[in-house]
């Protein structure tokens, strides 16, 4: 069963579904779908559990877990998270066999990045989808953005002129996570109603703090010092890691796909415009390219997701520190 996003509330107000899968490219949309899903399997009593599926790993844990479920009788939680979005030949058995014996009172959620045409035809794929509710987090089309902000303003109980919302689709150039951080702030500088061009320029450029979206750009460019002065502020203002490392494996994630496609022959402009970046941005990127050795961005997305585990009690270690020195790592000379 597909399931769009903006459906997934009333959905979920029908009950839970044993299997969900949540795949794209886009994190706002996964990071919201996943809250949403946690946070209703949590207040039904669910326990939660996660896997993160990398490197070598052994598949038999899960189903070693799925038993002890089954033997104690507790409703669970199981988050099986794939960054790499290839479980491998193993894998894809295991999670075909995962998923056609599910485990009795137990939610199970399976995170998955953009996928390519192929793998949503490989039948580990094809399996899991047939028995669960997929969830495809869609870039929002830039022609399509400023109607979306307009619907997130009127959550917060405001609306923009066509003259604002232009101006922010504009100015967001199609990154849904910056998108929500200037709507959460318009709802704290402004009232409810009615705003105006010049309502929302002055309460967009007036603020001086640093934004997660910040940090993005200072990686690109390979800004270090500045990435340690935004992830100072970010911790001083009491952000959340979780939701910076959407930001920053959003980043990495990028560069890695642009360089796996220039590798099989594709040519960067065409990349680039296959991946929505725009002018503005492309010549961040191109630097962050010609920067970044392979062998650094891989050992950098391995780094991203043991600062997620830190950040959420799954690992040990200061997810702040670990931070810091990934963005100076990327940061540093090309060697």
């Amino acid at each position: 069963m597909d399931l769009r996003p903006e459906d997934l509330g009333a959905h979920l107000g029908r009950g839970l579904a044993p299997l969900y899968v949540i795949w794209g490219d886009e994190p706002l949309a996964m990071l919201e779908a996943e809250d949403a899903l946690r946070a209703a399997a949590l207040e039904a009593g669910h326990e939660r559990t996660v896997f993160t599926v990398q490197g070598r790993f052994d598949w038999s844990v899960i189903f070693g877990h799925a038993d002890s479920f089954s033997l104690f009788a507790q409703k669970k939680l199981v988050e099986i998270r794939i960054p790499s979005g290839k479980p491998g030949a193993d894998g894809g058995a295991a999670l075909a066999r995962y998923a056609g014996s599910l485990p009795a009172d137990t939610v199970s959620i399976v995170s998955l990045p953009g996928l390519e045409w192929k793998q949503t035809k490989s039948k580990w794929f094809e399996t899991l989808s047939a028995q669960a509710a997929v969830i495809q987090s869609r870039e929002v089309p830039l022609e399509q953005m400023p109607a979306w902000i307009g619907r997130r303003l009127a959550a917060n109980g405001q609306q923009a002129s066509r003259e604002a919302l232009e101006f922010l689709a504009g100015r967001l150039e199609g990154n849904l996570l910056a998108a929500r951080q200037e709507i959460d702030k318009l709802s704290l500088l402004l009232p409810p109603g009615k705003l105006g061009l010049e309502d929302v320029e002055q309460a967009v450029t007036d603020v001086s703090r640093f934004e997660v979206a910040d940090l993005q750009d200072a990686l690109l460019a390979g800004d270090a010092g500045r990435c340690a002065r935004i992830l100072d502020s970010l911790r001083q203002e009491g952000e959340a890691v979780p939701r910076i490392m959407w930001q920053v494996g959003a980043t990495l994630r990028l560069l890695y796909k642009l360089k796996s496609a220039v590798r099989q022959g594709q040519p960067l402009a065409a990349a680039l415009k296959a991946n929505r970046i725009w002018d503005r941005r492309q010549a961040l990127v191109q630097t962050a390219l010609k920067r970044v050795s392979d062998e650094r961005l891989e050992s950098a997305l391995q780094d991203a997701e043991q600062i997620d585990r830190q950040a959420k009690g799954l690992a040990g270690g200061d997810p702040w520190d670990d931070l810091l020195r990934l963005c100076l790592n990327l940061g540093a000379a090309r060697t």
